[in-house]
């Protein structure tokens, strides 16, 4: 189990996948945070906007040590006033359909703050059912984290920044960047109860061929800051699309216990795309 972990999509790919789920109206409103750091020119206010809108769904494969091993999409959910629930969820498939490892994870992503509130995971690992939630209070910098397991309920609270993200978010905001050769962007990412700095670098252009089609990209490279298993023993990187949507059409991680790649396989655009066609 602790091996295919990561392709239930806990560290890379939980930023960027899968399935419609239910919609969001719970999520009490906070204070709007400091705007996420960043070392180029790019801010909230002059990223594009249209990046990503509801209704948007991404759907990938996910290979494990070079073998099929599991599927995801990610579906930009109907906005509750400002809050838009981001869905992943993903599967075993292919080679370890065999295992049950199912995760169902929404980011609550605030599209006037351009943040997350905070998220939830309901999970499935080879009998394993557990759910965990962090809620990001940003006026008093607290991150409060309740993990429910076999009818045991645990709950601890951790510091952070004002800006800090959760993975999907982290996701999001870069997409909205305007990326370009030569950028460079940096941000708090809070992970399980774990706070590190993600770093990414626009290193160029590249074709990249999926079973989606052949896309013009921009390849990112992304320092990430998992720990134990998930340690990561070099650099990450994302595959956009070089358009304003800024699609992740590849990702790669090598992580302490193997390689993980997704790759696009079908995408359907939100409404403001699909209404421009």
């Amino acid at each position: 189990m602790s091996i295919l972990r990561p392709l239930a999509l806990r560290p890379l790919a939980l930023a960027i996948l899968l399935v419609a789920g239910p919609r969001v109206a719970s999520a009490q409103r906070s204070a709007p945070p400091t705007a996420p750091r960043t070392l180029s020119a790019a801010t909230p206010g002059n990223a594009p906007a249209a990046a990503f809108t509801p209704g948007e769904e991404i759907d990938l494969t996910l290979d494990y040590l070079h073998i099929r091993t599991g599927r995801a999409r990610l579906i930009v959910g109907q906005p509750e006033g400002a809050v838009w629930p981001v869905i992943c969820q993903a599967a075993t498939d292919g080679a370890a359909a065999l295992l049950d490892i199912r995760e169902h994870y929404v980011s609550y992503w605030d599209a006037e703050a351009r943040t997350s509130r905070g998220s939830d995971l309901n999970a499935i690992e080879v009998g394993d059912r557990h759910t965990e939630r962090a809620r990001f209070d940003r006026d008093g910098g607290k991150a409060t984290v309740q993990v429910i397991r076999k009818g045991k309920v645990r709950e601890s609270t951790h510091d952070v920044p004002g800006d800090v993200h959760d993975l999907a978010s982290a996701l999001l905001y870069l997409r909205m960047q305007p990326l370009a050769p030569g950028a460079h962007f940096e941000y708090p990412v809070f992970y399980g109860t774990d706070l590190f700095t993600l770093r990414a670098d626009v290193e160029g252009e590249e074709t990249v061929k999926t079973p989606a089609g052949r896309f013009d990209t921009l390849r990112v490279k992304v320092q990430l800051g998992f720990k134990n298993k998930f340690k990561t023993k070099r650099d990450s990187y994302i595959w956009f699309s070089n358009d304003v949507r800024h699609i992740p059409v590849r990702m790669s991680a090598d992580f302490a216990i193997g390689s993980v790649v997704a790759t696009l396989s079908g995408y359907r655009p939100g409404a403001q795309f699909a209404a421009a066609r």
